[in-house]
């Protein structure tokens, strides 16, 4: 590959303690990359169930505490004239005690997350040693598993989120910040603002129990979803990879960088920089034999083109979209509007019955499933 897809200075320290405790539990020697029988789903979807178990059982213990915490201030440190000294000492150590305790909870779910995708990828036969694509792996998958977004920044000259206006990314990345760090407060103060008379008010703490457990349940849900979809790129590309070579004789420049053109309008239209987006135009420029960074990226001058292709070459076109679309888990509605006008450019209706049920099988690590199999 002639650029470079990860740089480990531009990890921060907790990344790299991430990346670095999935090496040691994956332990692989060699890529057995393959697809997930019964057996081996059904172990990955009880880690999943397992974390998401042990992170709702977490929320409703620092739930508890914090509490707790809160009930015994409300009975230690209390003044009749409600003094600016005892409003303050309340809170000064409700702060400290709800932080501290709200760490150790990071920390082990951390551990609970980590543990388990280090598992899934034994599992999958994903190695993550030093090869540059599967420092890639390793490092997506470290930071789906701490919940940490992608870096927003181009690769092989390929930029997601070009149409994307600037204000737009930084409201992502303010609301992004606020799912964790802001929302257990942000309850309380609707709670408290809720549950105004004096009486209910002391059930604040108990609801909080609920509303932790089930707040943790979710978020590491979505991060075990997240990890899974990372965990099942590998395989899809690597078929997507084998039926490419296959049909390679029969494509000309002209045609495969067409071919490239879609997969990265796809991209773009997703505004979003997932590592399997980078595996696969790692894959495609170098089975396709195109220098990386040399795409017009001009889809409106480029379909035009679609009815000058074969039969077969339009069904590879469809089906690199396809797969484009489904690799980073979430399907958005640009995309599919996408894959509907490249449907009807080739003449063909758009069969939303296999795309979903082709996005079960990838979701499953069936690779390109009932697509390749049909």
């Amino acid at each position: 590959m002639s650029q470079p897809l990860v740089d480990w200075s531009e990890l921060n320290v907790i990344e790299r303690m991430a990346v670095r405790f999935l090496r040691s539990r994956n332990g692989l020697d060699e890529p057995r990359v393959h697809r997930w029988p019964r057996d081996e789903l059904r172990t990955i979807r009880r880690l999943e169930i397992s974390a998401i178990i042990l992170a709702a059982f977490s929320g409703m213990v620092s739930g508890a505490l914090i509490g707790g915490l809160e009930i015994w201030l409300n009975f230690t440190i209390t003044d009749t004239e409600q003094s600016w000294a005892r409003w303050l000492e309340y809170w000064v150590v409700f702060l400290v005690v709800s932080v501290l305790i709200s760490a150790i909870e990071i920390l082990f779910l951390y551990w609970v997350v980590l543990w388990r995708v280090a598992r899934i990828t034994n599992i999958a036969g994903l190695r993550l040693s030093d090869p540059e694509v599967e420092q890639v792996v390793a490092i997506g998958l470290s930071r789906s598993a701490l919940d940490i977004p992608d870096p927003r920044k181009p690769f092989y000259g390929v930029d997601p989120y070009i149409r994307v206006p600037r204000w737009r990314l930084i409201a992502y990345a303010i609301l992004y910040r606020l799912k964790i760090g802001a929302t257990s407060f942000i309850v309380r103060v609707l709670l408290r603002r809720a549950l105004a008379r004096a009486a209910v008010r002391a059930l604040i703490p108990l609801v909080a129990i609920v509303i932790y457990s089930i707040w943790n349940a979710i978020i590491i849900g979505w991060i075990m979803q997240a990890s899974r979809v990372r965990a099942a790129g590998p395989i899809a590309i690597q078929e997507l990879g084998e039926q490419l070579l296959a049909a390679r004789p029969d494509l000309d420049e002209g045609v495969r960088r067409l071919l490239l053109e879609a997969v990265a309008e796809t991209i773009i239209r997703s505004a979003n920089d997932h590592p399997n987006f980078m595996l696969l135009l790692g894959r495609l420029f170098e089975d396709l034999k195109i220098e990386p960074g040399s795409l017009d990226l001009d889809w409106s001058a480029n379909r035009s083109r679609i009815p000058e292709l074969s039969a077969r070459q339009q069904d590879l076109l469809l089906n690199l979209v396809k797969i484009t679309i489904l690799l980073d888990g979430r399907p958005r509605r640009k995309q599919l509007q996408f894959l509907q006008e490249i449907h009807e450019a080739c003449g063909q209706t758009l069969d939303k019955g296999e795309t979903s049920r082709l996005f079960r099988s990838f979701a499953q690590g069936q690779g390109i499933g009932a697509l390749r199999d049909s």
